[in-house]
């Protein structure tokens, strides 16, 4: 006599609910610092943004005075965009000097935001 065999018996069934528990088990002990760990990572993500976004503004002032202003200087794009403003960090804020081939050099304004523990620099050439 042929038996008809379908399906799970109960041991299996059991056997496998205890596999995925000592799985999952297993998955939080390797990532449980990751997931409780998160709400400081959240806030220097916002911080960082912040930064960004004020440099993304400070960018597009460049853009616009580069193409708009005849009489146009670094100097002056500093004094009028940059100095006073929200986030900037006035003690590593200022006209640099980079060399720029053998024997000239380039005059470039270095603008350095800071919030927190957060910091984002960039350098404007003209």
């Amino acid at each position: 006599m042929i038996r008809n065999k379908k399906g799970f018996t109960l041991i299996e069934i059991i056997g496998t609910i205890i596999i995925m528990a000592i799985a999952a088990v297993m998955i939080m002990v390797i990532f449980g610092k990751q997931f409780g760990g998160s709400a400081i990572t959240a806030g220097q993500v916002q911080s960082q943004y912040k930064l960004v976004e004020q440099m993304e503004l400070f960018t597009s002032q460049y853009r616009d005075q580069i193409t708009n202003n005849s009489s146009f200087t670094l100097a002056t794009f500093k004094s009028s965009y940059i100095d006073g403003k929200t986030y900037v960090d006035g003690a590593n804020t200022g006209m640099v000097t980079f060399p720029y081939g053998a024997r000239t050099t380039q005059q470039c304004l270095k603008v350095t935001l800071k919030d927190g523990d957060q910091t984002l620099v960039s350098i404007f050439t003209y």
